[in-house]
């Protein structure tokens, strides 16, 4: 499994964080759920990919449901363990998680 370094750095990466963060609130508030809630019915990997999917999305200028639906595409992608496809590293993607909680306040 090769090793990926999530890093919040880049404009692109920053607007992914925070599109991420409001559909986690998006969804919590839907299903009645805090924002804690939420979080931890996702896994770590889901967590990481919606992020990739969010930040590709806004590399390649998607805007309203087609940016959702290219994060659903890369939340669909990685986790569907295919042979040759980029694997995450699971410390890598703990470590996410807790940046995304940083990033809500929920810390």
């Amino acid at each position: 499994m090769s090793e990926q370094i999530i890093t919040i750095d880049s404009r692109a990466e920053i607007a992914a964080l925070n599109n991420l963060c409001v559909r986690l609130e998006v969804e919590a508030a839907a299903a009645g759920r805090s924002v804690q809630e939420e979080m931890e019915t996702r896994t770590d990997l889901e967590l990481a990919a919606l992020f990739c999917g969010f930040q590709l999305a806004e590399e390649l200028g998607k805007r309203g449901q087609d940016r959702q639906d290219v994060a659903n595409d890369a939340v669909a992608l990685v986790t569907a363990e295919r042979p040759g496809l980029p694997a995450f590293d699971p410390k890598a993607t703990a470590n996410f998680r807790i940046q995304v909680s940083r990033w809500l306040g929920l810390d």
